[in-house]
């Protein structure tokens, strides 16, 4: 990151700062749900633009279905919706996503192919449709071209956005460590240190640097005066927060960055009311079906712990639950019997105590089918930030600040921080799932929960705790 010392300027550059714009767009500014509503027009589009470029495509249109070719509208809707729902599910919709590469373009073929191979095994299976072969390969290249292109074109538009960290020497050396993914989705960051030795134009700067968007610390005893800051905004420029830029950014919360105030600032009515009604009564729906469903696959599991290694087949462990009231949480076991004697430890990724199945069913989450129970008990809920032990919960609420504050929710079968940081096995992994969690705290709303629950798919396709 550049780095520019405080220079004395005694006008703004009033006609070069007014040609400026706050309002740049990035992919941050996009919300994972307008992503989701965009590619689902896209592959509609596309999905339509090959039935019109397909030969005989309009005599199938016009003819009633009768079991052989499925009709336009119906393969439209389909395959728009199968698209949408496998790039959010993979997480394509987040707001952290990189530059145009031939990465990213083969992650828009691989959406586009597994979309019309689910719609096809679906029609197939369902509805004993076929689609026709040259409509299947027109969608495909039609959607990664649409869906790479609108990327790549957003990107571009990005380029322009330049974001300036103003502060203190120690504010602005922490500041970098945003540099990566900024420069990935195409953002150019400065920097400007303010030692209280000099007089300056805060604007007039902004203006040289055709900066967009100022980034300060309130806590900064080095910050820019509230006079500065009204003059920028009205100025037409975005001037963020530290912790705000971050969450808005990473989708969590600097641990570091938060007070009191922020805690209290979490409890808006809003999301007083989705914890205690709306969010209980999908709790309940959603467990019950599940665990109907889930009931075979939990007999299997149950004969194979049997039958692989001594011990009760349910796991009863002593959690901490919301606002610090202590419950037991049901697993299915999946270490040796008496794995603890010597007190509580960290579970480790090659953990000698995990058994052969063990280590199955952790990958799947399949030793997690009995937390319905305690959904259905209201202990937990479907989301939330997963719950620790106590003893583990004392020792780091006493060394993470803020720590003891991800209890101010139910916690969950799965969370915002499970599918973006994994498993924690030690203190730092711990913090780092902190700063998630808070975000969860902060902003739990039925999107995110809906937003977990899709992410929570693709880390049991690739084994993720």
């Amino acid at each position: 990151m550049k780095s520019e010392s405080a220079l004395i300027d005694q006008q703004p550059d009033r006609a070069s700062s007014q040609s400026r714009s706050s309002g740049k767009l990035t992919l941050s500014n996009i919300g994972p749900w307008s992503w989701f509503v965009l590619d689902y027009a896209i592959a509609y589009v596309c999905a339509a633009l090959a039935f019109w470029l397909t030969p005989h495509s309009i005599q199938i249109q016009n003819q009633t279905v009768t079991g052989e070719h499925v009709g336009q509208m119906a393969f439209c809707f389909g395959f728009g919706l199968c698209f949408a729902l496998i790039a959010h599910i993979v997480g394509f919709h987040e707001p952290n996503q990189k530059r145009t590469t031939l990465r990213l373009l083969g992650l828009c073929a691989s959406i586009s192919f597994a979309a019309i191979i689910v719609l096809n095994i679906e029609l197939l299976l369902l509805h004993y449709l076929v689609v026709g072969r040259l409509i299947t390969v027109f969608t495909f290249v039609a959607a990664t071209i649409g869906l790479f292109t609108i990327r790549a074109l957003v990107v571009g538009l990005a380029d322009q956005h330049v974001v300036g960290f103003v502060g203190s020497e120690k504010f602005i050396d922490q500041a970098p460590g945003v540099d990566t993914l900024l420069i990935a989705q195409g953002v150019r960051t400065v920097s400007l240190v303010l030692d209280g030795t000099e007089t300056f134009s805060l604007r007039s700067w902004a203006a040289r640097n055709n900066v967009n968007q100022v980034v300060i610390d309130p806590e900064d005893p080095m910050a820019p005066s509230e006079a500065d800051l009204l003059g920028l905004i009205n100025n037409n420029l975005n001037v963020s927060t530290y912790t705000s830029f971050i969450e808005k950014l990473y989708q969590r919360i600097p641990n570091d960055h938060i007070n009191a105030k922020w805690v209290i600032d979490c409890q808006s009515d809003h999301t007083v009311v989705y914890n205690n009604a709306v969010k209980r009564a999908l709790d309940i729906i959603v467990a019950s079906i599940a665990l109907v469903l889930l009931l075979p696959v939990f007999v299997v599991a149950v004969v194979c712990v049997k039958l692989d290694s001594p011990g009760p087949i349910v796991f009863r462990q002593t959690r901490v639950g919301q606002f610090g009231k202590l419950f037991t949480m049901f697993k299915i076991r999946t270490m040796v019997q008496h794995a603890e004697e010597g007190g509580a430890q960290w579970a480790t990724l090659s953990d000698t105590r995990i058994t052969k199945v063990g280590q199955f069913l952790r990958k799947s989450r399949i030793d997690e089918i009995p937390q319905l129970i305690n959904v259905l008990m209201g202990d937990m809920s479907l989301v939330g930030p997963r719950p620790e032990r106590p003893e583990f919960t004392t020792e780091l609420e006493s060394k993470i600040p803020y720590f003891v504050h991800r209890v101010l929710v139910k916690p969950g079968i799965t969370g915002w921080a499970q599918v973006n940081a994994g498993y924690a096995a030690s203190e730092a992994e711990a913090s780092t799932k902190l700063s998630f969690d808070l975000y969860y705290v902060k902003n739990m709303s039925f999107g995110l929960d809906l937003r977990v629950l899709l992410r929570t798919i693709s880390s049991f396709a690739a084994g993720a705790r």
